[in-house]
């Protein structure tokens, strides 16, 4: 305050005209506006995106818009029909088998079929060894349990199926006329349920088959149970046990594993002559099952290999079971009739378009080949050398894709970006009116068939290379990982569009129901105008067509669609009434429009399912290297990652393995190396190398021909685009090519700057270079003057003591270690402060001091032990108690001074006894003696550079002598309980560095305590003639200085004479260069001569 009461400002005050509340006002309301603006863009920013796209990778929340229904068959159809009973009692029964059937399908897929493609894989490349095929088919039992209880229930639901068709159609219902006007009922939404379940019979055997290590592993397992039933009581087991459990193995293996899980439905007996139901004697059953055979032909084949083909290749495989169990039920008729060859040879005709399916992994299935094997009577009887058919096929299928694959890629692709920017735009809440809808759905489904029709040329490129065992060329392997990109771009667009989707998915079904409706409505009431003299088939009619109109105002859900086409069969029978089947094409394109709609969502997620990709994760490095040549591609590489982690659900349902993250940890780390290896590291490289090569033409003053040259030679490439690319995510973990290159470019060089300071400019020039070109954030390069020395670590020193005694030498003056020239190349040399403990106490604790004084006394004891053989050898302990006699007895004479005569002959005496690399046995023992010194010396430093870090860390305390107790204070002050505790730890870091401060000097009192009485022990006697010793090893140390000195003078004469040569005017006499023998003679004397008299 100054003498008139104003207030004083600073001079670099903010504002010096304001009142301090003032200028804290004006912040604040700064602020205020600051974050209300922020607040508006959040909103707005979600306003735009919310909803509207999604992001694949970090979205949190799925939207399932699979319709799905807990309702029984009996609650959907409801109240309606129930005066019909016949008609209730049939869309009662057949839906809910095969609603039944669909169930077991899904289980199979889900439960089943994926670990039986993996057994066998394995996270070592190594073969298989005897006790893994034991593990392995040991621990995959229970789940060829599951199947086998799987295979029986399916067996009795077809079975069931099968007596209740053959009670429908048959001569006794016939005669009757409840249920004689739907002998012309073509159920085929029960025949199609009957064919998928057959189809998923034949997809078990086949990847069973196509997998020899199911019977390499059942082999060894086998025999292994040999052995235990032989010897049970090693195995803590019985005999009847293991008896018992190996019928159960047999019978398993056989109902299993030998290719019989699809004969063993079809060789089942459907009959029940109890309840009058014959099935092989059965005309009508016959016909009607043949006559759906070919109607599903009619259906399926012409779309196999077009655009609108969604899921029609396992119902084609379905169809072929069909058709083998129809032979087998009625071969004694059918041989009489030759239409059966017709049918034959249409299923067979078929493998010319569509050789191979895919069953998963690397299983294909063949119609030809799996029909040659079920009806080998057929087969030779139609088809003439079937072998050469079935070769000329695949042939065909690779030839047409080898050479038009490029061309079908180009094709999809287009058409793939023109519906991709059609559904962005019309899949949008802000779009009304009918022919808005109407193109969403189109939407939709073209976006389903696209997916699926991607997904079939994808697996049959890599099957039918596979099948053959023809490479696949670099180009075709592109071609097909773009065809990997287009099945995630479009589950991508799904995905972004889902929120939208949700929203709009419910009008596009009114829609789409409203049109069914329509087509419906006028047929109904044609009916009911005429219902006074229809007949019994027109009322069915009549009560299917009441029955699908009150299907459809529920949701879409798989049973309610199964009941809506099981009742429009019962429409559409073919009478002579008022209703035609051509009526209903229109009810039928739109139901068809309704299924792919409501279960779009599961569609798109299994057609763009690249779990195959496992089984060809060797084409990945190809794929990394063309990315990182293309640059111009990498904005599709999270595509390819996001397929990449397809098969992770699938090998976590892995069985033969102890733990099933094994096999996807190995995986994944195999993707993230490829990623690393081809992409990472030589992008790192490239730009580390694209940022020197400008750096240096500018420097070498080239223009930029010869800039484009070097760029040209390097193979420089537009590398930015890599590092424009967001982070990545692979299973948990960010790829960021930003940040990987950021770091290594920062190690470079700060490490290069480190090692070469004068070079930081040009550094800095590179980190400028690589923001201006790449947008690159990298650390400044110029490291300051001076910097703190750490010095070497005290635990290491200590680890390694009996180096570090041996190589440096002690100056007890200023408590120094400095390292011995002999041991070290470098032109530097070591040394070890006492800064340089207290550095190393101050990271460790000064709870490393204890432990390396201990460790350095035990190092002593050994050194001691070797100190104690020389001095007792007979020798040394002679030789000194008679130079000590001596000694004693000339005392006078020598006025106490002891000769230095006699220390030279036991110099030359000690010498006699032998030389070891120079050294006498006295050298020896005066090193001995240094070494132990300098650990003496190092426990001294120890000492020292505790105390210095505690002075250091205590020297904020102003009276250790009279230390406040803190605790008590807080306690006093009711401080809250926190603070009381901080306190107390407060208490304990002074108490303890007071206490170390003041004990720090007790060390050699220690070595003194545990060495004195072993010392003065009678055995130890020899030990006090060790003074005598003292002269000659003096003398030792002497004759050891000088020739170290003489040395160090021969070399700075031979540097001189290399580095500045004299003329013959300029040499004086005594400048000759000597020679070896001439300098080992130079003494001391000579020396300081030499050096004063100069060059």
């Amino acid at each position: 305050m100054g003498d008139d009461g104003d207030f004083v400002y600073d001079q670099f005050m903010d504002q010096p005209d304001k009142l301090p509340q003032e200028v804290q006002y004006d912040k604040f309301v700064r602020f205020m506006d600051s974050y209300g603006t922020q607040l508006a863009e959040m909103e707005q920013t979600l306003d735009a995106t919310f909803g509207e796209v999604w992001d694949p990778v970090t979205d949190h929340i799925l939207l399932d818009t699979e319709p799905k229904t807990k309702e029984s068959i009996e609650d959907i159809i409801g109240l309606t029909s129930r005066d019909n009973k016949i008609f209730f009692k049939l869309m009662l029964l057949f839906p809910s088998l095969a609603t039944e059937l669909h169930s077991l399908i899904d289980e199979a897929n889900e439960k089943l079929i994926p670990p039986l493609l993996l057994f066998g894989e394995s996270s070592e490349n190594r073969e298989l060894q005897e006790s893994d095929k034991q593990l392995y088919f040991g621990r995959i039992l229970p789940l060829l349990l599951d199947l086998w209880n799987f295979c029986e229930r399916t067996y009795v639901v077809v079975q069931n199926l099968m007596r209740q068709l053959a009670s429908l159609y048959s001569d006794r219902q016939k005669k009757k006329n409840q249920l004689s006007t739907y002998l012309n009922v073509y159920f085929s939404p029960i025949w199609l349920a009957l064919a998928d379940s057959l189809g998923v019979l034949i997809r078990l055997d086949e990847i069973i088959r196509q997998n020899s290590v199911f019977t390499e592993c059942a082999s060894t397992f086998k025999r292994m149970m040999r052995t235990v039933r032989n010897t049970p009581e090693q195995f803590d087991t019985d005999a009847a046990t293991a008896k018992r459990f190996e019928y159960l193995m047999q019978k398993l293996e056989a109902d299993l594993l030998e290719d019989l899980i699809f004969q063993n439905c079809v060789d089942r007996d459907f009959a029940n002559p109890q309840l009058g139901i014959f099935v092989k004697e059965n005309t009508l059953l016959m016909a009607e099952m043949g006559r759906a055979i070919q109607k599903l032909h009619d259906h399926i084949a012409p779309t196999l290999g077009e655009v609108y083909e969604v899921g029609r290749r396992y119902q084609y495989m379905g169809l072929c079971g069909l058709y083998v169990l129809h032979w087998t039920l009625f071969k004694d008729k059918l041989r009489k009739d030759g239409d059966h060859k017709l049918v034959f040879k249409r299923l067979w005709d078929v493998q010319k378009k569509i050789p191979l399916v895919h069953l998963g992994g690397t299983a294909v299935f063949n119609c030809a080949e799996w029909l040659a094997r079920r009806v080998p009577e057929i087969t030779n009887a139609t088809i003439k050398d079937y072998g050469k058919s079935v070769s000329g096929a695949k042939e065909a299928l690779f030839a047409s894709i080898d050479a038009s694959l490029e061309a079908q890629v180009n094709k999809l692709q287009r058409d793939v970006m023109v519906w991709s920017s059609q559904f962005e735009s019309c899949i949008s809440v802000e779009q009304e009116g009918k022919g808005v809808i109407s193109q969403q759905c189109e939407g939709i489904i073209r976006g389903v068939q696209y997916a699926h029709i991607i997904s079939a040329l994808f697996k049959s490129t890599l099957m039918i290379y596979f099948n053959l065992d023809r490479p696949l060329a670099a180009r075709k392997v592109q071609l097909v990982w773009r065809l990997v990109e287009l099945l995630k771009s479009i589950q991508s667009t799904f995905h972004r569009k889902s929120a939208v989707i949700a929203n709009l998915i419910s009008l596009i079904v009114d829609w789409i129901n409203y049109n069914i409706c329509r087509c419906l409505g006028p047929l109904k009431n044609r009916l009911k105008e005429n219902q006074k003299r229809i007949d019994d088939s027109q009322i069915d009619q009549l009560s299917s067509l009441e029955l699908v109109l009150h299907c459809l105002k529920g949701s879409p859900a798989p049973a309610r669609l199964l009941v809506i086409r099981t009742a429009l069969c019962v429409a559409m029978q073919k009478t002579q009434g008022l209703v035609k089947e051509a009526d209903f094409e229109d009810a039928r394109k739109h139901l068809r429009m309704l299924e792919l709609v409501a279960n779009y969502q599961p569609l798109v997620n299994e057609a763009c399912d690249c779990s195959i990709l496992y089984w060809f994760k060797d084409l990945a490095p190809s794929y990394m290297k063309f990315v990182f040549k293309n640059p111009q591609l990498v904005h599709n590489l999270p595509l390819v990652l996001t397929a990449l982690h397809d098969p992770a659900p699938m090998l976590l349902k892995v069985h033969h393995l102890k733990d099933p993250f094994t096999l996807l940890n190995s995986f994944v780390s195999e993707i993230r190396g490829h990623v690393e290896t081809h992409i990472n590291q030589p992008l790192r490289k490239g730009i580390e190398d694209d940022l020197r090569l400008h750096i240096h033409s500018v420097v070498l003053g080239q223009d930029s021909r010869d800039l484009k040259t070097l760029a040209e030679q390097t193979s420089c490439r537009d590398f930015g685009r890599f590092i424009k690319l967001p982070p990545l995510h692979f299973f948990g973990e960010i790829i960021s090519f930003r940040d990987s290159v950021e770091h290594y470019l920062d190690t470079q060089f700060y490490n290069i700057t480190a090692l070469f300071p004068h070079d930081w400019k040009t550094y800095e020039e590179l980190r400028a270079l690589s923001k201006e070109k790449f947008d690159l954030n990298l650390m400044e390069v110029h490291l300051p003057g001076a910097t703190q020395e750490q010095g070497l670590d005290v635990l290491e020193i200590t680890r390694n003591i009996h180096i570090f005694v041996a190589r440096y030498t002690y100056n007890l003056n200023n408590q120094m270690f400095i390292e011995k020239p002999q041991h070290t190349t470098s032109k530097n040399l070591h040394t070890i402060h006492i800064r340089h403990i207290a550095n190393s106490i101050r990271t460790h604790g000064t709870g490393i001091m204890n432990t390396t004084v201990n460790f350095v006394y035990q190092f002593l004891g050994k050194k001691f032990f070797i100190f104690s053989q020389f001095l007792y050898d007979d020798h040394i302990k002679s030789r000194l108690m008679k130079d000590w006699r001596q000694f004693l007895e000339a005392k006078e004479e020598s006025k106490g001074m002891y000769p230095v005569k006699k220390a030279e002959k036991f110099l030359k005496d000690i010498r006699k006894l032998g030389v070891t690399d120079g050294l006498s046995f006295l050298d020896q023992f005066r090193e001995l003696v240094t070494e132990i010194g300098n650990a003496l010396g190092y426990v001294r430093m120890v000492r020292s550079g505790g105390l210095r870090f505690i002075s250091d860390s205590i020297k904020f305390v102003p009276d250790i002598t009279e230390i406040i107790n803190f605790e008590e204070h807080a306690q006093k002050a009711e401080l809250p309980d926190h603070t009381a505790t901080a306190a107390k730890n407060l208490d304990a870091i002074l108490t303890d560095l007071s206490q170390k401060f003041s004990e720090g000097s007790d060390y050699f009192r220690m070595l003194e305590d545990v060495f004195y009485d072993e010392m003065h022990k009678e055995k130890n006697n020899h030990l006090k003639n060790f003074f005598v010793i003292i002269p000659p090893m003096t003398l030792s140390y002497i004759e050891h200085i000088i020739r170290l000195a003489t040395t160090v003078t021969a070399r700075v004469v031979y540097s001189k004479v290399c580095t500045q040569p004299q003329t013959e005017t300029d040499r004086r006499p005594g400048d000759e260069l000597p020679t070896a023998d001439e300098a080992s003679r130079y003494t001391l004397e000579d020396l300081s001569v030499q050096g004063a008299r100069g060059p």
